[in-house]
């Protein structure tokens, strides 16, 4: 194809590269969220803090989301992609802060909350471009599998991020184990944000898709209007929401969750390892699927039953020595889980077409972590309460909050019939063609 040929969509093969940087990055950012709750005991010990201080170290990256939305529209708007993702990257490294808090462990408190709020509030520059990203660099064929890989790449952080700390830190009194750990995160932190200063990337020189070239600027007061009178994009906020809070709670508290039955932390981080790797397998394979059939509401809705069905097997295999049991219980919540981010976000912009994607899957993000902030809390507190029934199924508080929030984020899911309003404005131009600027 003759680059002067004005009729054709291009994509480039760089997109691949900036893809890698774009993952790498948020990848990163997610590490530090998990960083201490796979070793709440560990960090209570070591650090002389309580159960709720070492619980704030993960919800503040909850809480913070929305500061970091609104920090990412602006950015976005008056700057550009590469603008967000390099101050987000930057932010990133507030990760070195944490070190400080090893100069005197039991008044090091203060050191790991301001070394968590910085990577808290870049949380949301990377998150809420992953739909924004694969649109602006990859045609609609691959559109899918690019937002499914690139959202994956806070759980995968949070895979590893729930896995490593147990391995490392295996004693509460060893300051070169928690040393390790944290120079290891930091230093990981500062390679990503070379990456990004050096090799990312806005945008490709030319748009992938009629979507693309003909984009809106962000008008948040008209667009945050139209998203509330949107029925289709309020569904699909309220389940969304619900579930991502649930899942986000889940993750946060796994060890104490699973402690009371007579798990250990080295089980915890197993298990969210496993939510995780489950889940990349299914949202690759969602990604492929999606490309092909663009079926997004079929798929959302298989997506959330499964997610119910496995909350529900999750809690009922909830006992002691059911190692095995549980952990397939928990990799088949993470394999109908995690792949719902991608879909959602598709849905979203799907339905709330030509609103940018940044808004309206950010805002999707910013209810579901918040929430998920609250739900951290209120699962903390329930599972100080004693079980209501020791029979053959252990019934708790917390099983019971579990059961009812993954019904009604499923139920209500079911009624979503949002419209395809994107790809049937890009099936009305018929006459460009896409082609691939290295004629591959």
């Amino acid at each position: 194809m003759g680059e002067t040929d004005t009729t054709n969509y291009r994509v480039y093969p760089s997109r691949w590269i900036q893809l890698i940087i774009y993952v790498l990055a948020t990848f990163s950012n997610a590490l530090h969220s998990m960083t201490f709750s796979p070793i709440q005991s560990e960090t209570s010990e070591f650090y002389g803090l309580s159960t709720i201080q070492v619980n704030v170290l993960a919800i503040i990256f909850l809480f913070l989301y929305p500061v970091g939305t609104i920090l990412s529209i602006w950015l976005n708007q008056k700057f550009s992609l590469r603008t967000g993702i390099i101050v987000g990257s930057i932010l990133n490294l507030g990760a070195f802060i944490r070190l400080f808090s090893l100069i005197s462990p039991l008044n090091g408190y203060a050191a790991l909350i301001i070394g968590q709020l910085f990577p808290a509030i870049s949380t949301a520059l990377f998150m809420n471009i992953t739909a924004l990203f694969a649109a602006r660099w990859f045609a609609p064929k691959q559109r899918d599998v690019a937002t499914a890989i690139g959202s994956m790449a806070n759980p995968l952080g949070l895979a590893v991020g729930s896995l490593v700390p147990s391995l490392i830190v295996t004693d509460g009194s060893s300051s070169t184990s928690f040393f390790i750990l944290l120079i290891a995160e930091a230093g990981f932190t500062l390679l990503t944000t070379l990456l990004v200063l050096f090799l990312f990337r806005s945008e490709p020189p030319t748009p992938p898709s009629p979507s693309e070239e003909h984009r809106l600027p962000i008008n948040i007061k008209k667009d945050l209007i139209d998203l509330l009178k949107n029925r289709h994009y309020l569904i699909l906020l309220f389940s969304f929401s619900l579930g991502l809070a649930l899942f986000n709670a889940i993750t946060a508290l796994l060890y104490q969750i699973i402690q009371p039955t007579g798990y250990s932390s080295t089980d915890a981080g197993i298990f969210g390892a496993i939510i995780i790797i489950a889940g990349l397998l299914n949202a690759f394979l969602a990604g492929i699927i999606m490309d092909r059939t663009h079926a997004y509401r079929l798929i959302l809705k298989l997506l959330s039953i499964g997610a119910c069905g496995a909350c529900i097997y999750f809690i009922l295999i909830l006992q002691p020595n059911q190692f095995y049991p549980l952990a397939v219980s928990i990799g088949l919540m993470g394999f109908f889980l995690l792949p719902l981010l991608p879909v959602a976000f598709e849905c979203a912009v799907e339905c709330t077409y030509p609103i940018r994607a940044e808004w309206s899957t950010g805002l999707l993000m910013c209810v579901g972590n918040v929430l998920g902030g609250i739900f951290i809390f209120v699962l903390g507190e329930l599972i100080k309460s004693k079980p209501i029934s020791n029979s053959m199924i252990i019934i708790t508080p917390t099983s019971i909050f579990i059961l009812c929030c993954s019904v009604i984020s499923t139920l209500v899911l079911l009624t979503y019939n949002g419209p395809y309003l994107r790809l049937e404005a890009e099936y009305r131009v018929d006459t460009r063609t896409f082609s691939d600027a290295s004629d591959l």
